[in-house]
């Protein structure tokens, strides 16, 4: 049988196609390397002069293109192609930026311009200097002065009708007084709709609700307010952020979806990237809470590869009892993230590690011993400061043996400072009046009512 003529006119062309490396082959890897894999509109823009684009390179052809090493054909002699070396990750001048790329060592990838060049330090530095790459780079020093609060972050109880109906009434009556006890107490941030709010328990026009009787009361008390608009389907979630962005809230904060979990950060940071797309210029914060999602990540991993990826994105909410991974967290760059500690048993710790932002429950019913945790480290009174975090310890033992952790709290607040009501939706268990009494017998005896 003849041949095709194809193979008879272009043999030459089809044999260079076989010995050359396909970085679009490549790309259609089941398990992506980089968050950039993630997102189709990652696809690489028209390139500067001193730029190598690849998928350009590839439609053309470029015949001058030698992987690493390849013999030329005039000699025997080998030519050599720069390679990508890892360490040039931790210089300073590139650190922000620059990234392995999949497609192999002779390439590196730009965080910023989301594009994978020719490798090569002096191709480096090159693209750094580009007009392309500057103007790009300015984008997130830009965004990391927009989320200016520093201080305690008080999640607050979204107070309900004293009832023991399954699906209490929101009252929304309660929320100016509850404001004005923090306010009072000089906590300065709220956060709404979260865990400790029973977010998750209120339909998507009851948390517009509450999102709205605290943002009139914030704006009226200076507070800074931060609303969570996760762990709900996709489609709420995205109502819940365009909501956020007609408000002009301060900050919004996402849990990831509760069933279709993500399985590694790269999943997360797709997901928080669909959401940022309708908060727009609304700073965005994870919290990071896997005793309740069961969402184990590598939150430095997830900070290092989510930069250049949503601009929006500035921080996280650390709600476990690791300092070390929190603090790891805090260094990877201090400029663009704020890293919130979100433990109450972990202030003392945080305070000392560093950390400016402390989230905790205790600061609805015990503000002042929070602040004097941090107060007495600031001044250098560990030992103070290690005796009201042993008080506060005490307190929330005593609080947490009563019943469900967000019932008890939830009560324990009602009864130090009378704001929000001790009433929840189930599946949460209300407490009974008998096992009030009894926490309230035990916190006098502690000395903090």
């Amino acid at each position: 049988m003849t041949k095709p003529e194809c193979s008879k006119k272009e043999p030459t062309r089809e044999k260079t196609k076989t010995k050359t490396d396909s970085p679009e082959k490549d790309s259609k890897l089941t398990n992506p390397a980089t968050a950039k894999d993630l997102f189709s509109v990652f696809a690489p823009e028209e390139s500067d002069n001193d730029e190598v684009d690849i998928e350009k390179r590839d439609d053309k052809k470029d015949e001058n293109y030698e992987p690493a090493c390849k013999k030329s054909k005039d000699n025997n002699s080998k030519r050599y192609i720069p390679k990508y070396k890892k360490e040039w990750e931790n210089k300073p001048e590139l650190k922000s930026w620059l990234s392995e790329s999949i497609h192999g060592n002779t390439y590196f990838y730009c965080k910023f311009c989301k594009k994978d060049y020719r490798c090569g330090i002096s191709d480096i530095h090159k693209h750094m200097s580009s007009k392309k790459h500057m103007l790009r780079a300015t984008v997130p020093a830009f965004e990391a002065q927009k989320f200016k609060f520093r201080g305690l972050l008080c999640p607050v109880f979204t107070p309900f009708v004293n009832t023991r109906r399954v699906t209490p009434d929101i009252n929304l009556e309660a929320i100016p007084k509850y404001a004005r006890f923090l306010n009072a107490c000089e906590v300065k941030g709220i956060l709404v709709n979260d865990i400790i709010g029973e977010g998750m328990s209120l339909t998507i026009r009851e948390r517009i609700n509450v999102t709205d009787a605290w943002t009139d009361v914030c704006e009226k008390h200076n507070l800074f307010l931060m609303v969570q608009i996760g762990g709900a389907p996709l489609k709420d979630v995205i109502e819940l952020a365009k909501h956020a962005n007609t408000r002009d809230v301060g900050a919004v904060v996402i849990l990831p979806d509760l069933y279709n979990k993500p399985q590694n950060h790269l999943d997360l940071i797709k997901y928080i990237k669909l959401i940022a797309d309708f908060t727009k210029n609304v700073p965005i914060l994870y919290h990071h809470h896997p005793k309740f999602t069961h969402v184990e990540v590598d939150i430095t991993s997830f900070l290092l590869d989510i930069i250049g990826e949503v601009d929006s994105f500035v921080g996280v909410i650390y709600t476990t009892n690791d300092i070390q991974q929190s603090t790891a967290a805090m260094a990877v760059n201090r400029d663009k993230f704020t890293v919130f500690m979100g433990t109450d048993e972990a202030v003392l710790g945080a305070a000392a590690s560093g950390f400016s932002c402390i989230m905790g429950v205790s600061l609805n019913f015990l503000p002042k011993l929070v602040q004097s945790i941090r107060e007495s480290v600031t001044q250098g009174d560990i030992k103070g400061a290690q005796k009201s975090q042993n008080l506060l310890n005490r307190a929330i033992d005593v609080i947490g043996e009563q019943g469900d952790y967000i019932a008890a709290f939830k009560a324990a607040t009602d009864v130090i400072t009378g704001t929000c009501g001790n009433t929840t939706r189930e599946p949460l268990q209300t407490l009974w009046e008998g096992t009030i009494k009894k926490m309230q017998g035990k916190l006098r005896e502690l000395g903090v009512m």
